[in-house]
């Protein structure tokens, strides 16, 4: 169980597991307009009232500061979990929200940076004395949440940054240690976020759980009990959506190799995917889709086939709608190539992304997802997008879409909900499969993929199931497509093969000789094995 202590004087502790874990200053620095805030000098003047609503606890500090005409910090007690955060009254635009101001003191030796990236879970341990930060990356974007750890202790406790439906307007959340035995955590804003009157900052959530994972399903289930983000009813998914994958990329990359073209996007073909598609038949593997990948389109932000590559893409997918499988779209997010500046996010007037909050955009791509996934006559009759590159976003003090004050994972958010929705007007079966790992993606993610990497490495079982474990705790029903592993080595090739039933979907990438994996008859007996094994199970499963 949870405990907080409060004090008074502005001061509270949080326990768990019989430990205590943080002795807090009840403080946050709203810094803005370039300013840094202090409220030091006004805490002798610092009321406190405790209350409780609704079966909660609710403590809270006023005072003001150099740059608040009002602040109340309040510290809001619930069953098993706590929040922190600040009101203000004022003007102007929120550069960072700054928790405790690094004077916080703890008794945890480590915590677990809970973000996909080439490393496994022992080596996203951290001593507590690392700065750390949890931003866009594979995970776009993973849960903002650190598990701490006690030396000792048998359980773990979260401290995690929690936001209400549309006040997503930040892309990190920092970790602090100045190594003098205190802590305290940052939201940068960038500006992003303008105040004008009262305004309510978004939350520090303390969460305990048994493990690491524990402490994320934790955060994650915390927001869909508070009604903060919705769950996704997946109890009538298509059938094919849990199929196992073929992905073209790095067939792509093998060809490349082979013809000395200048990049594996030579090779996103009509003619190199049927191929592709030949070469699956003569070794009986039957995936439920065959992915396109980067770069069929003539430009990227028009997101429409290149016609020299692909002179009759419809062809190509009614082909393989009567072998049996779909067609998946690979698509690139937020390049504005062969888009207007109207259509847009700016960086001082220049353009630098797609921007889904300009309705000009909106009206491209509504027009633009009819025509790739309809099966009206003039139509590709494809079966839905295999989103990438979503973590290449404009971020930063100075760039601007059509809607303001929308930025960062609340700008990914309309970008996801657009191509939802627009591909589900499209085919209601179409697959949305994305890399995300947060619970206020779980009502748009069909697929949640975990990602590519490095053929270097030697141990792609245990380096994904790490992400397939984070990400199942932020959306536990939700689809794992396994994605990629290394042909740098057979044997780490193999086990990854034998590995992804148990993590989600099999996903191939290959087809001929790449890395140190030759693709001989032993190759593809295996894949072969392990894909009839995981359609048995699946199978029996559903029945």
């Amino acid at each position: 169980m949870l405990h907080i202590s409060a004090d008074p004087q502005g001061k509270f502790t949080v326990s768990a597991h019989g430990e205590t874990w943080l002795e807090c200053p009840a403080m946050i620095a709203v810094d803005a307009n370039g300013e840094k805030d202090s409220d030091e000098r006004y805490l002798p003047m610092m009321s406190y009232e405790q209350k409780t609503e609704e079966g909660k606890t609710i403590h809270i500090w006023r005072t003001h500061s150099n740059l608040w005409a009002k602040k109340e910090y309040v510290l809001e007690e619930a069953e098993n979990a706590a929040r922190f955060f600040v009101r203000v009254e004022g003007r102007g635009k929120v550069d960072a929200l700054r928790f405790f101001g690094c004077r916080a003191r703890y008794e945890a030796a480590e915590y677990l940076l809970p973000v996909a990236n080439h490393a496994d879970y022992s080596r996203n341990l951290r001593m507590i004395t690392e700065p750390g930060v949890i931003e866009l990356g594979y995970f776009t974007p993973p849960c903002y949440v650190y598990p701490l750890h006690i030396a000792g202790c048998a359980g773990w406790l979260g401290v995690g940054l929690a936001a209400r439906a549309g006040q997503y307007n930040f892309h990190q959340f920092l970790y602090q240690n100045e190594n003098q035995n205190r802590c305290g955590f940052e939201v940068p804003l960038y500006g992003q976020t303008t105040v004008d009157g009262a305004w309510e900052s978004q939350s520090l959530l303390f969460v305990p759980g048994e493990d690491a994972y524990d402490v994320v399903r934790a955060y994650a289930r915390w927001h869909y009990d508070a009604g903060w983000c919705a769950k996704k009813d997946r109890s009538h998914e298509p059938d094919w959506w849990s199929r196992p994958i073929f992905c073209g990329w790095g067939e792509q990359a093998a060809l490349q190799k082979k013809s000395g073209a200048m990049r594996p996007g030579d090779h996103a073909t009509q003619k190199d995917y049927v191929w592709m598609s030949e070469k699956l038949d003569e070794y009986g593997l039957h995936p439920g889709c065959i992915i396109i990948d980067d770069k069929w389109q003539k430009e990227y932000g028009s997101a429409l086939p290149d016609p020299e590559k692909w002179p009759d893409l419809r062809a190509f997918a009614d082909a393989e709608h009567r072998k049996g499988r779909r067609v998946v779209l690979w698509f690139r997010s937020w390049y504005p190539e062969g888009l207007s500046q109207e259509e847009c996010i700016e960086y001082l007037c220049t353009a630098c992304g797609a921007d889904p909050t300009s309705g000009k955009y909106r009206a491209r791509m509504r027009e633009t997802i009819h025509t790739l996934l309809s099966d009206e006559p003039g139509c590709y009759n494809c079966d839905g997008f295999k989103i990438d590159f979503a973590n290449c976003m404009p971020l930063g003090k100075y760039v601007s879409c059509h809607e303001k004050g929308v930025y960062g994972v609340e700008l990914l958010k309309h970008f996801f909900i657009m191509m939802r929705d627009f591909a589900k007007a499209a085919k209601p079966d179409a697959l949305i499969n994305c890399s995300c790992a947060h619970p206020y993606f779980d009502e748009i993610v069909d697929q949640a993929r975990i990602h590519d990497y490095w053929g270097t490495m030697r141990n792609a079982p245990e380096v994904m199931a790490h992400r397939a474990k984070l990400c199942k705790a932020a959306m536990e029903d939700v689809l794992i497509d396994t994605d990629a592993g290394g042909v740098g080595s057979r044997r780490d090739f193999h086990r990854w093969m034998k590995a992804q039933p148990e993590l989600g979907i099999p996903d191939l990438y290959y087809l001929t000789a790449a890395g140190d994996v030759p693709f001989d008859e032993e190759d593809i007996a295996l894949i072969r094995s392990v894909w009839n094994d995981y359609e048995i199970q699946r199978k029996k499963e559903l029945n």
